[in-house]
């Protein structure tokens, strides 16, 4: 069994443990677990990744997102919960740079209505949300650059359905995963629905599929 292997099982495990200590009070242990998700999926990624071909990009927007993980252990702290929104909104700027240069050329058709589609999901999940008065801007930013990135993540399937199928259809995936946990999140936080698990299992999902599709260049 190769290291990248061993990360991937190690990152399954602790991922089990930590979604199942959810159904507790939060406590020392489960931050420790979850402290150590996004570690575990830049291993995954470097081990992955072919010798020379590890993207900085990727790197930072990981990094970012395990600062954004351990501000919102604090949730309910609104000075920590826009934090860690600025972190993750962060790493997910950096994605769209990643994914960038293997998006292009872009395919108008499609992407004219994949911005259609996102706008629209956009107001009705703002809708749905009704974020606070003090959290209405950081919101409306935040919903923009993940449609945003789920956007860039089409283009790069597309374009790399002839080249790369796995690495296009692993990184669109991924981009979903963001967006439907990102929404969850917003739900639990604003109209306290409690939906955890959901959030934390299409999190880990994301973080990792698109670990995954930048692995396989």
């Amino acid at each position: 069994m190769s290291l990248h292997h061993i990360f991937l099982v190690i990152l399954g495990v602790v991922s089990l443990v930590y979604l199942t200590t959810l159904k507790f009070k939060p406590g020392l242990f489960q931050f420790i677990l979850k402290s150590c998700l996004m570690p575990l999926v830049f291993a995954i990624y470097l081990t992955g990744a072919g010798q020379g071909k590890v993207f900085w990009p990727i790197i930072t927007a990981l990094v970012f997102a395990w600062i954004g993980d351990i501000l919102l252990v604090r949730i309910t702290n609104i000075l920590w919960f826009k934090l860690g929104l600025a972190s993750f909104l962060t790493g997910h700027i950096f994605y769209i740079v990643a994914m960038y240069g293997y998006a292009v050329p872009f395919n108008v058709p499609v992407l004219v209505i994949s911005i259609i589609i996102a706008a629209c999901f956009g107001v009705m999940a703002y809708k749905v949300v009704r974020p606070s008065k003090q959290m209405k801007i950081p919101v409306i930013a935040y919903e923009t650059i993940i449609l945003l990135m789920a956007i860039f993540a089409c283009q790069l399937f597309i374009a790399q359905s002839s080249v790369n199928l796995y690495f296009g259809a692993f990184v669109l995936a991924g981009s979903i995963c963001f967006v439907i946990s990102d929404t969850l999140l917003a739900l639990k936080t604003f109209r306290r629905v409690r939906i955890y698990f959901a959030v934390m299992v299409t999190y880990i999902a994301a973080q990792l599929l698109i670990a995954l599709g930048f692995s396989m260049l």
